[in-house]
């Protein structure tokens, strides 16, 4: 009866939302919605297997490529491509309609949806007209906008919102940037009067488990963008010009397991001691609990024992996990410097304990060091003028650009973060409003004629 009642709840507000759009921008608004909620009903969920080297995919991923695939080749298109890949990421690649050379424009986002959150049985719900107060989901919990991360509701009286039913994720992340970035690539193919450089679209996998750059293949486009828009922010009001720099460090201690009493003569491998010694050699202040900011730090996040053949746990062993985050490059040679001193002292307080650095991991780059120095103008007035303004933030976490950035840093220029328009994301508690999606949309679409007609 509850998953009756549900539907039903979905059928009523489409049918509010539609009389509610025909009386403002039917086409538009009616599009998005059935675009955004087609997307969000695809169970997508990446897998967070913690194997470094493994790309899984799931059927809901599989699907959802292939429903924009089969979308965007419905559209047509003189001379534009579009391509499903083995990996299932999707190409769009539109050709110049300008005689004059302008900046080329790679816009992206990603299908996938994170594991962190319940994502089986997605049930949308529709909100038409809504009243600004809380909104009580079927799931028994309660979106309002007094709660700290919500307050973005109070603005959006009278807009539509949609949410899951309470007892799911919805998946705005980033399926909301996968609606925009297809309602763009429609108003681009169908509307000859537009007026555009060459722009390309890319829709990952696998973004939520970190592994968006794994599988993303550069000669599908042949040539180096010149400009990257990533369309996955959380922030209504704000735009990523820079992030962390990711590095990831691994250590193993390999022990010597000898009783204490006769410790020195059997030349006993305190393994554990030692990598307590080890962590303790990283000054408090630059731990992550004393920094924010454009401030960076150094975290070991993991102390546990390795596994063997039969994945047991080594007990004389033991392998240390640590994080360097950073913004600028001296801060990065600094905390390098620390953990190359911290190894050392420890090899001579521990002469019996091997420990070696085993791997060395750059996850992320920071998009500052590569951003075109014109786009955070240009993103800031495209967005003024679709009435969503945003501002330049540093953003202390990584992005698709900046996996992509790290691992093909020849190939791809920084490429700013910009709001998607989801809400609340990795949680239960997901929300979106279909007119800010509208909104975004603009703001690409601004964005490509700024560039356009940039001098």
């Amino acid at each position: 009866m509850k998953k009756v009642l549900i539907c039903l709840m979905l059928s009523v507000n489409m049918f509010v939302c539609n009389m509610q759009a025909q009386v403002t921008n039917k086409v538009s608004h009616d599009k998005m919605l059935d675009r955004f909620l087609s997307y969000v009903k695809i169970e997508s969920q990446s897998i967070d297997d913690s194997d470094l080297n493994s790309f899984p995919m799931t059927e809901g991923q599989k699907e959802i490529a292939r429903l924009i695939y089969n979308e965007v080749k419905a559209m047509g298109g003189k001379d534009v491509t579009v391509t499903l890949s083995d990996d299932y990421y999707v190409y769009i690649d539109i050709p110049s309609n300008v005689k004059k050379n302008v900046p080329s424009i790679l816009f992206m986002a990603h299908m996938d949806v994170t594991p962190e959150a319940p994502g089986d049985g997605i049930k949308p719900i529709v909100h038409c007209n809504y009243d600004g107060g809380d909104l009580v989901l079927p799931g028994g919990i309660t979106l309002s906008p007094n709660d700290p991360g919500r307050e973005h509701l109070k603005d959006l009286k009278g807009k539509t919102i949609v949410t899951s039913d309470g007892s799911t994720l919805l998946g705005a992340d980033d399926k909301t940037g996968c609606a925009v970035l297809i309602s763009m690539v429609e108003e681009l193919i169908t509307n000859p009067k537009f007026k555009h450089g060459r722009v390309m679209v890319m829709l990952s996998q696998n973004e939520d488990v970190g592994k968006a750059a794994m599988r993303y293949e550069p000669s599908v486009f042949g040539d180096k963008p010149d400009v990257v828009i990533d369309i996955d922010g959380g922030d209504y009001d704000r735009f990523s010009v820079s992030n962390f720099t990711a590095i990831n460090h691994t250590y193993y201690f390999k022990g010597n397991d000898v009783h204490p009493g006769r410790a020195k003569e059997g030349k006993y491998g305190d393994a554990r001691t030692a990598a307590a010694y080890f962590v303790g050699q990283i000054p408090p202040e630059i731990h992550p609990s004393n920094r924010d900011g454009e401030q960076g730090y150094v975290h070991c996040y993991s102390i546990e024992h390795p596994l063997d053949k039969d994945s047991n746990d080594i007990k004389t062993d033991y392998v240390v996990k640590v994080r360097l985050r950073y913004f600028d490059k001296e801060e990065g040679a600094y905390q390098k410097r620390i953990m190359a001193e911290s190894l050392e002292k420890t090899q001579k307080a521990f002469p019996y304990v091997t420990v070696t650095k085993t791997h060395d991991f750059t996850q992320y780059e920071n998009i500052a060091y590569t951003l075109p120095g014109f786009l955070p103008s240009v993103i800031e007035k495209a967005t003024s003028e679709a009435g969503i303004a945003m501002h330049t933030q540093s953003k202390r976490g990584g992005t698709t650009a900046s996996l992509i950035v790290a691992r093909f840093p020849d190939l791809m220029p920084g490429a700013p973060g910009v709001y998607s328009g989801q809400q609340s994301a990795h949680s239960r508690y997901e929300w979106t409003c279909i007119d800010e999606l509208l909104s975004i949309v603009k703001v690409c679409e601004n964005v490509i004629t700024e560039i356009v007609n940039m001098k």
